[in-house]
């Protein structure tokens, strides 16, 4: 299945879509050692400024470039628009996450939490972003039902 891509005249670094996803999966398995909660909150901050801004703030953005410059790695220009929904995703899944976890609900919270740990690692060791592909489902899907 190829990717749609219409998303956003925007691109982003593949390496450093990467290499954050990497880092989220340090963050997480941080959290189910620690205070799941607040790590939850933290990463709903940094997908939220992903997802729905076009500013350079998010914390996890900013150390992923910082990493690819000290190993020099080279940029690999792809497409935002599919990485930009996949933040939304992530926001929403922290969100969850985040919820479930001021509730009490720690099993839950960690079963979702552990759900995130693959799938940044599918991202970060694969190239394989989850989110990217049900955003090509949905665009495929619109297109149907805009030609019936």
């Amino acid at each position: 299945m190829s990717l749609e891509c219409p998303f956003s005249p925007r691109t982003a670094d593949e390496n450093i879509v990467r290499l954050t996803a990497g880092l989220t999966i340090l963050l997480t398995l941080a959290g189910l050692f620690s205070s799941l909660h607040w790590i939850a909150l933290l990463l709903c901050f940094d997908f939220f400024i992903r997802g729905f801004t076009d500013r350079p703030w998010s914390p996890m953005r900013r150390a992923a470039k910082a990493l690819a410059r000290l190993f020099r790695l080279p940029p690999e220009r792809i497409n935002a628009g599919p990485k930009i929904f996949a933040a939304k995703v992530g926001f929403v899944f922290c969100t969850i996450i985040a919820i479930t976890a001021f509730a009490g609900q720690i099993q839950s919270a960690r079963i979702l939490a552990e759900l995130l740990i693959l799938l940044a690692a599918l991202e970060a060791f694969l190239k394989f972003c989850v989110g990217c592909h049900i955003y090509s489902l949905i665009q495929r899907i619109k297109r149907a039902l805009s030609e019936n």
